[in-house]
């Protein structure tokens, strides 16, 4: 191990610290700038904690994404040993911290600059999605968000989530105490792509006002805030939010259950639709003008070293923006403004000074998002050119035409048709002439024409033909099928190590790790047994939902190394193991080393020996249970007699082949005029018993 790593906590001042843990920068092998987070010991109290967040480093180690820096491993630093994790250091900025200043200080984010920053964030979650297997970061907030100077936005301590499922805190206390919101709060907390989708429509609502969000906001206040969200310009001025953009957050933020998104995927899907054929280069100078501002105010925050370079997002093909390009501040010299020569000129409205009042410096960001623009009737994209316009002077007049030009859709476009298609229940696959469109609701622009419509929901299909008018507008509303509500749910169970068997509710399911379907909801008891010992847990189960069981089955350190087994039988046996005798079960119990054993339980008297195999607990009674086989015994008498066996009556001699247990038998012959006789019997397993007396001797 580095011992520039090894000795972080010790030698140097945390550069970032929440409820996780610390942050150290440090230098590894050759120089190579790495981050260090030292988690609370609050946190790795938890045994199943470490178990988890190894687990899922290894999961991730073939995961490579520009988003996300490469994680170098888990280990235990300084005399104190504290469990970390080391990753590479990504030059930037914290978002947290980006978004304190920025409310604090008044700066405006963009609303262009602000989605182009979303946009990133949510390309990076659906690559981590597509991984399959419930890969998902858990732990999406401002806090593990960096941006760079130059836009680029990316996303650490991504392997965090599945550990910190193992601390079972409340919903609101995951969301107060780690910063972490989740889904379904009247449930039990789930880190899920569910989660991670919610996590970053809280981000995005948090880009989007422009500050933090604070404690008392989610759950119940955050759709209020993001149905009254205005967009901020680069000017300082306000703007409504396109309804597109708003509907994508509020399935983001999961406000309506049945139109939210599964998963980062289809919300990819659908914000290219939104926001694709934006303007990728003015998006980028937007937010490096922020930051240029922002260095201004704190110009430690961007953290030393020159970022990569950012490459644009793919843009998908036919998208149609339904935002203009970020508003970019005037530079100190007047930018070529490009005219569209096949466009008629438009006339210009005279240029006037912004009608806006200067704010006074107390301001809030949320005071500017209650007051609109004197000059509210009038576009908002018209507004921001007029504001152009006066900077540029003698060019106002082109500015005007070019920014029509700009932003209006080409000839082609306005003659395109409109297609709406809605479902019950929302979310269903669109495709429009075999092309996947996104999801129900949505709203397309198509060609004028013939089209196939094809909404897929499960295993239901419809295939609906249509035809676009130039300019038309085409509604669909389509009822599907709904799945019914799940009644059972499912248990995740994996031990460390391996290999446990699982035993739920007393029925044996198999060896960890291992997944139970179809488990009715409610209480479950679970018990499992190694080598090492056995541990009981209970577990609540959902419907339609996955709980998860991590056990660590090692043995605690200064715990007792030996048990005992004891063990039960009719006649004294032997109990030996690898040939060796260990006692008898004259004894009342038997001391042996914890862990497995393969016991075999013998009485060569009787002819019988078995095989079990026990796992011993430190410190506890292990029981072998036998199950106690049978013998036969045959039964004579003259001249004839009634039989009792151990008390009960079996029959009038002659008697053939009676089972009974093998061991001493009482066996009773009765005569009403001869008398009665007793006899000892015993029963093996190597021959039948064969048992006759004559009642007439005496």
């Amino acid at each position: 191990m580095d011992t520039a790593v090894a000795r972080a906590p010790a030698s140097r001042s945390a550069v970032f610290e929440d409820g996780l843990g610390k942050r150290y920068h440090v230098s590894g092998p050759g120089g190579a700038p790495l981050e260090v987070l030292a988690l609370s010991d609050e946190l790795t109290a938890i045994s199943a904690f470490e178990f988890s967040l190894r687990e899922r480093v290894s999961a991730l180690a073939a995961f490579q994404h520009p988003a996300f820096p490469r994680i170098r491993g888990v280990q235990r630093l300084g005399q104190e040993a504290t469990l970390a994790v080391v990753s590479d250091r990504v030059a930037g900025a914290r978002l947290s911290e980006v978004l304190s200043i920025a409310e604090q200080q008044l700066l405006p984010l963009d609303v262009g600059a602000a989605l182009h920053l979303i946009r990133q964030l949510v390309h990076a979650v659906a690559a981590l999605h597509e991984q399959g297997h419930g890969t998902c970061h858990g732990a999406i907030a401002p806090e593990r968000l960096i941006v760079a100077a130059n836009g680029r936005l990316s996303v650490v301590e991504h392997m965090l989530g599945a550990a910190l499922e193992q601390l079972h805190y409340t919903h609101e206390r995951y969301w107060k105490d780690v910063g972490i919101p989740l889904p379904n709060p009247a449930g039990t907390p789930r880190f899920d792509e569910r989660a991670d989708i919610l996590q970053v429509g809280a981000v995005a609502l948090a880009l989007v006002v422009g500050r933090p969000l604070y404690s008392e906001e989610f759950p119940d206040r955050i759709g209020a805030l993001a149905e009254r969200a205005w967009g901020l310009t680069a000017s300082g001025g306000v703007e409504p939010l396109p309804a597109a953009v708003r509907t994508w957050l509020a399935r983001a933020l999961q406000l309506d259950a049945r139109q939210s998104f599964p998963s980062a995927v289809p919300a990819r899907a659908e914000l290219d639709r939104i926001v694709g054929a934006g303007d990728h280069v003015a998006a980028v100078a937007a937010v490096r003008s922020f930051f240029a501002e922002f260095a201004r105010h704190s110009p430690q925050a961007l953290a030393a070293g020159e970022p990569p370079p950012l490459t644009p997002i793919p843009v998908p093909a036919q998208t149609k923006a339904v935002l203009p390009p970020a508003a970019v501040r005037p530079a100190a010299a007047p930018a070529e403004v490009k005219t569209a020569p096949s466009v008629p000129k438009a006339p210009v409205e005279p240029v006037r000074p912004p009608e806006q009042p200067v704010r006074p410096p107390e301001q809030t960001l949320e005071q500017r998002h209650s007051e609109v623009d004197m000059d509210a009737s009038r576009p908002w994209w018209r507004r921001r050119w007029i504001a152009v316009a006066a900077v540029l002077g003698v060019l106002a007049c082109a500015g005007a035409i070019a920014g029509r030009w700009y932003l209006m859709p080409p000839a082609a476009a306005e003659a395109a048709g409109t297609l709406v298609v809605e479902t019950n229940p929302a979310g269903a696959a669109v495709l429009v002439d075999g092309e996947p469109r996104g999801f129900s609701p949505v709203t397309l622009t198509l060609t004028p024409g013939a089209h196939a419509l094809e909404v897929l929901s499960g295993d239901e299909r419809r295939t609906i033909p249509l035809t676009i008018a130039a300019g038309g507008l085409v509604s669909q509303f389509i009822e599907l099928p709904k799945a019914p509500p799940a009644t059972t749910g499912q248990l995740r169970v994996r031990t460390d190590p391996a290999g446990a068997r699982v035993t739920v509710d007393g029925v044996v399911r198999g060896q960890s790790p291992l997944t139970i379907e179809e488990l009715t909801p409610g209480a479950h008891t679970v018990v499992l047994t190694n080598d090492l010992g056995s541990v009981t847990q209970d577990v609540v189960v959902e419907a339609g939902a996955t709980a998860a069981l991590v056990v660590p089955m090692a043995t605690p350190q200064g715990a007792p190394v030996s048990g005992w087994i004891s063990v039960a039988a009719p006649v004294e046996v032997q109990v030996y193991e690898n040939q060796r005798l260990l006692g008898s079960s004259r004894s009342d119990r038997i001391m042996v080393a914890v862990g497995r054993h393969e016991l075999d339980v013998v009485s060569e008297a009787l002819g019988y020996r078995v095989t079990r195999v026990i796992n011993v607990s430190p410190g506890q009674v292990s029981m072998v249970k036998l199950e106690w086989p049978n013998g036969s015994i045959a039964l004579n008498a003259q001249p004839w007699a009634d039989v009792w066996i151990d008390g009960e009556r079996v029959g009038e001699t002659p008697i053939g082949n009676v089972a009974v247990p093998i061991g001493l038998h009482e066996v009773v012959f009765r005569h009403p005029e001869l008398g009665e006789h007793v006899v000892r019997a015993t029963v093996t397993l190597t021959a039948p018993t064969r048992l006759s007396v004559d009642l007439r001797k005496r």
